[in-house]
C-alpha cells in the first residue's frame, strides 16, 4: 500500500507531458471570425442604404447584373473589407517607415488609399501595376479618418516636390475613394509639375450619402457640403491633366452611384464590383493599366463615358 501511494504522489509531482496544442491557430480563428462578421455587417449596413437611396431615387439607371452574380459580388465586397482590415496593422507600420520615390524615375505611380484604410490596402494593385512593366510605384499614406483633404494634400504636394520630376517625367496618381479627392485637391491647389494624369477609383466626385453609421466620419463628403461645393466650383483639373474616373454601380458607398462620375473626365463603369473590391478587381486594374498609355478619348475636357461589361470582376 505504501508503494501504492508513492507512486501516486510521483505521478502527481510529474504528470506525463500533455500534448502539443496549436495555440497560435487557437488564437487566429477568433480573429478571423471578427474581421469576417465586421466585413459583412459593414456591407449589410451600406447595401441596407443603397437600397434605401435606390427607393427614394427610383431605379432609372440602376445596374442589373442578376440575383446569382449579385450575391457573388456582395461575397467579393465582403472578402475585400475582411482582407482590408485584416491588413491595416501592416498600414500602420509601413507609414512609420515611409520613404519618397527616388528622383529620376521616368514614370512614377502614386497610389492613395481611401478613407479608413492605409497604404497596406493598395498592395495588391501596386503588385499588379508594378507587373505591367515600365514604371516605378508609390503607396502615399496619410490620416483618413478626419477626412482632412487639405491637409492631406498638403503632404501629397510635399511628396511631388521631393520627387523634382524633369521635363518629359510623366507622373500618374491613382486615388481610391477619398483618395481621389485628395489628388483632385493637389492638383487644383498646388502646381503639379510632372503630373500627367489622374486616375480615380470609387471616388465620390459628387459626394456621397453614405450609410447613417458613417455620417459624423464623412459629412464633409455630402453632396450638400461645403467642401464638396467648393471642390466642384470652376474645377479645371480635367482641362489641365488627363482624367479618367473608373467606378460601379453595385458600389454601396458612392450613393447615388452617378456621383462617382467626374464632370469633364473620362468615365468608364465596371460591370458588378464593390467600392473595396474595385482594388483587386482584375479588370480594373486592366483598365488603369490600359489608360497608362495614349491619353484616353474624352479626357482634357470632354466628357465620355463608357461602360466595361466584357469582363465582370
Amino acid at each position: 500500500m505504501i508503494r501504492e501511494a508513492a507512486a501516486e504522489c510521483k505521478s502527481f509531482l510529474n504528470p506525463p507531458p500533455k500534448p502539443a496544442t496549436h495555440c497560435g491557430v487557437s488564437l487566429l480563428c477568433p480573429v478571423i471570425a471578427t474581421i469576417s462578421a465586421a466585413a459583412v455587417l459593414i456591407n449589410t449596413l451600406a447595401y441596407a442604404q443603397r437600397w434605401r437611396v435606390k427607393c427614394a431615387a427610383g431605379s432609372n439607371g440602376e445596374e442589373r447584373i442578376g440575383l446569382i452574380n449579385a450575391v457573388l459580388a456582395f461575397a467579393a465586397e465582403c472578402a475585400a473589407l475582411a482582407l482590408l482590415l485584416a491588413t491595416l496593422p501592416l498600414g500602420w507600420w509601413r507609414s512609420r517607415h515611409q520613404t519618397p520615390p527616388p528622383a529620376g524615375n521616368r514614370s512614377t505611380i502614386i497610389l492613395i488609399h481611401g478613407w479608413g484604410l492605409n497604404a497596406a490596402s493598395c498592395w495588391w494593385l501596386r503588385r499588379r501595376l508594378q507587373q505591367h512593366g515600365g514604371h516605378a510605384v508609390y503607396c502615399f499614406a496619410y490620416s483618413s479618418w478626419r477626412v482632412d483633404v487639405e491637409a492631406a494634400a498638403a503632404q501629397l504636394h510635399q511628396l511631388l516636390a521631393q520627387m523634382r520630376a524633369q521635363p518629359g517625367d510623366s507622373c500618374t496618381l491613382i486615388g481610391h475613394s477619398l483618395g481621389g479627392l485628395v489628388a483632385r485637391y493637389c492638383l487644383r491647389r498646388y502646381p503639379a509639375r510632372g503630373v500627367r494624369r489622374l486616375i480615380t477609383l470609387g471616388t465620390p466626385h459628387g459626394g456621397t450619402l453614405a450609410a447613417p453609421a458613417w455620417a459624423p466620419f464623412v459629412s464633409r463628403l455630402r453632396p450638400e457640403a461645403a467642401f464638396m461645393r467648393r471642390l466642384n466650383a470652376g474645377d479645371r483639373v480635367p482641362e489641365q491633366f488627363e482624367v479618367i474616373a473608373i467606378h460601379s454601380r453595385f458600389d454601396a458607398h458612392i450613393l447615388p452611384p452617378e456621383n462617382a462620375e467626374y464632370p469633364g473626365a473620362c468615365n468608364i463603369e465596371v460591370a458588378g464590383v464593390g467600392h473595396n473590391a474595385l482594388l483587386f478587381s482584375r479588370r480594373a486594374a486592366t483598365l488603369i493599366a490600359e489608360n497608362l498609355g495614349p491619353p484616353c478619348q474624352g479626357a482634357y475636357g470632354q466628357d465620355a463615358r463608357q461602360r466595361d461589361t466584357d469582363r465582370p470582376g
